[in-house]
Order: structure tokens, then C-alpha cells, then sequence
């Protein structure tokens, strides 16, 4: 992989986590990035390094570590970061179970009432992860039509909840057939 290319990846995924309306994963994170302005750019041995290093996924994944973790800046990224959401990755499983723990009916937790959410309200909270709030997104699509009813003067709510929807873009790795016999478990056994 070339410096450019990483650099393509690096403004895509940028594009993506901070603009509503676009998608990097559909437009498989090709934007428009000319070679001459890659060439001009004062950081540019940091995409060439990471480029001649890693392979696209990785960089995607690392990129997207540190993006969710509100580092946007190349320079300001860590692998410890890319680490912890490995590690959250890993154990997904049990987190979506133990999340799904604070909550007693499934559609409560993804209706919008008196402005609140109360799946937004525990991520904001940090009371449950990105994943599982994706992961439900992705199961059951419910935060797009919630944004225009969430309450959020600071805006602190919506924002978590764009990200979450993003997110979900690029759990791929994921057995969403699993999570989904996870929650369905969670909301009728218990």
C-alpha cells in the first residue's frame, strides 16, 4: 500500500466520522485526493511509514480506533487506542450481555420518550460501549429516526449517537447472526 493510498483511507474515514451524510464503507473510502497536494503535505512520511508497514485493513482499523476515541489528528494517533478496541473486539460477547443487563424491555430501550433515550443516555453516560449501542443500531436501525426527537441542548447526546451509527459501518468483523440471538436471548429468558 502506497502513502497516497493511506492518506485516501486517513480522509475518508475523517469524512465519514465527521460528516452525517457520508459513508466511506459504500464508497469504498476512495474520495479525491490529488497526488500533488499528497506530495506537498509537510506529514506526509507518516502515510508513506504506514502504508509500507500495514495493510489497508489494518489501517482502516487503526484509523477508526482513534477516530471513535476523538483523536482525528495522524500525529495525535495511538496503538493504544487501536489495542483497546481490539481488546473490546475480543469480548464482545460478554460486553453486549452485560449491557444489555441495565435494560428490562427491548422497546423501551430504543424509544425515544419526553426527549430521552435511554440506550443514547447510558452511552453518553458511559454506562454501556459504542459497540453495543452499534450493534442494536445495526440489528434494528433505530437511531436515525431518534435524532430529530432527542432533547440535547449541548448537543452531547446526538453527537454520541451519530458516532454510534457510523460506527456500526465498520464492525465487520462481527457475527451480527450471534449478537442478534444475544439480545433476542436477553429480552425473552430473563
Amino acid at each position: 500500500m502506497t502513502g497516497l493510498q493511506a492518506y485516501q483511507i486517513y480522509n475518508a474515514l475523517k469524512l465519514h466520522y465527521t460528516d452525517e451524510k457520508f459513508d466511506a464503507y459504500k464508497y469504498n473510502f476512495k474520495v479525491r485526493v490529488s497526488p500533488r497536494t499528497f506530495d506537498s503535505l509537510r506529514y506526509r512520511y507518516t502515510f508513506e511509514k504506514l502504508g509500507a508497514k500495514h495493510d489497508q485493513d489494518y489501517i482502516i482499523d487503526y484509523i477508526t480506533s482513534n477516530m471513535i476515541e476523538n483523536v482525528m489528528w495522524i500525529h495525535d494517533m495511538t496503538k493504544d487506542n487501536y489495542d483497546k478496541r481490539e481488546a473490546r473486539l475480543q469480548s464482545i460477547t460478554y460486553r453486549l450481555k452485560k449491557d444489555l443487563a441495565h435494560f428490562q424491555d427491548f422497546n423501551k430501550m430504543c424509544e425515544c420518550k419526553d426527549g430521552n433515550n435511554l440506550l443514547i443516555d447510558a452511552l453518553t453516560q458511559e454506562e454501556v460501549s459504542l459497540e453495543t449501542v452499534s450493534i442494536i443500531d445495526s440489528l434494528v436501525n433505530f437511531i436515525k429516526p431518534l435524532l430529530p426527537k432527542l432533547i440535547d441542548p449541548l448537543q452531547m447526546k446526538g453527537a454520541r449517537a451519530v458516532l454510534a451509527m457510523k460506527y456500526k459501518s465498520s464492525l465487520t468483523k462481527i457475527n451480527m447472526k450471534k449478537m442478534r440471538e444475544e439480545v433476542i436471548k436477553a429480552f425473552t429468558y430473563a
